[in-house]
């Protein structure tokens, strides 16, 4: 359980700022909406939040990680601490969750003058767990807050988001995360600049990117990729199936297979819009797999830029279908059958 402080998270000072400020004028809301995409600090942010806000000796606006309470959070057995994520086969958060955060809301926090609910992401409700939940938002005991993450807003009914006072977390800056993966992981600086950009903004993303084969592995993958939407149709569905176990090696869990998926489209998506901007004559400091440009430039000249840009609308709709928890295999046919029309100048409403 990560047990960093305020002053230790990178990028959302704004978001830092606030909520000390809150902590110190004693204006603590019973409800938060923390938003923004994956990986950028909001889970890590609420831990330091939870932290401080119990802390017996809090230090120039931070936890002190020294006194029972920060130890009991720092070892993950605070019972004033509750975090809620999505069931890991069915990849939501059921009404079940939601009566179990109820029955602690019935009762005074144990330890601390404030008992922290995480819900982590809380788009993954199921609609009568936010049903259920609206329920505890309209009248909630004192002495407890509830943190909900979510990547926008508008995943959640509004009348949830109407009861949250909402922090939003932004994207993080390329040369922040730089500087982080250098100076915190001793990462080469080159390789630092090719993950900061192929992330988004995502601390998170760009860990998971450094340490699996897909990013070390790029020339291959998207090789693989080219060879079905330029080969004959029948070896087509054969690497859907391929890619659709991706997780295997890994283990079996089925979130961690959908992760490994995620980060193959988003690769995908940052191919698609680098042979686009190549295509485009942009200039080469935009391209996000720069140290590829010689595979690109060689990879684009098959390609319309009306390809192109179909192509990347085919990947952005099965990232969305695989947020949605549509069955992988399928959302992995659907792709690349697109993909393949996308490249053969077909249009997708064909």
């Amino acid at each position: 359980m990560s047990s960093q402080l305020f002053k230790e998270i990178i990028g959302q000072e704004k978001a830092i700022v606030f909520l000390r400020r809150v902590i110190a004028n004693d204006k603590i809301a019973s409800a938060y909406l923390f938003t923004g995409i994956q990986g950028i600090g909001k889970t890590t942010t609420a831990m330091a939040f939870a932290l401080l806000i119990n802390c017996l000796n809090p230090v120039d606006g931070d936890g002190c990680r020294e006194c029972s309470s920060c130890k009991k959070i720092i070892d993950g057995n605070h019972p004033d601490l509750i975090i809620i994520g999505p069931d890991r086969e069915k990849k939501a958060i059921g009404i079940d969750q939601i009566r179990e955060i109820n029955r602690h809301l019935a009762f005074s926090p144990v330890l601390g003058q404030h008992r922290i609910i995480i819900i982590d992401p809380a788009e993954r409700m199921s609609g009568e767990a936010a049903n259920a939940f609206l329920k505890t938002l309209e009248e909630p005991p004192p002495g407890n807050i509830l943190i909900l993450n979510v990547r926008d807003p508008d995943q959640l009914p509004p009348t949830i988001v109407s009861r949250c006072q909402r922090v939003p977390f932004k994207p993080l800056p390329n040369e922040d995360m730089v500087n982080w993966l250098v100076n915190e992981r001793n990462m080469d600086s080159e390789k630092a600049k090719i993950l900061a950009r192929l992330s988004e903004g995502s601390l998170g993303e760009a860990l998971r990117l450094a340490n699996d084969e897909l990013f070390t592995d790029r020339v291959n993958l998207v090789t693989m990729l080219h060879s079905v939407i330029h080969g004959p149709s029948d070896i087509l569905l054969d690497l859907a199936h391929k890619f659709s176990l991706l997780g295997k090696r890994t283990g079996t869990d089925k979130g961690l297979k959908d992760d490994r998926v995620a980060m193959m489209l988003g690769i995908w998506k940052s191919w698609f819009r680098d042979m686009l901007l190549i295509k485009l004559g942009c200039r080469l400091d935009l391209i996000l797999n720069s140290d590829l440009s010689h595979h690109l430039k060689k990879a684009c000249a098959v390609y319309t830029v009306d390809g192109l840009m179909g192509s990347l609308a085919v990947v952005a709709r099965a990232e969305h279908d695989l947020m949605e928890n549509r069955n992988i295999l399928f959302v992995l046919e659907r792709a690349l059958f697109g993909l393949k029309r996308a490249a053969s100048g077909q249009s997708q409403l064909e």
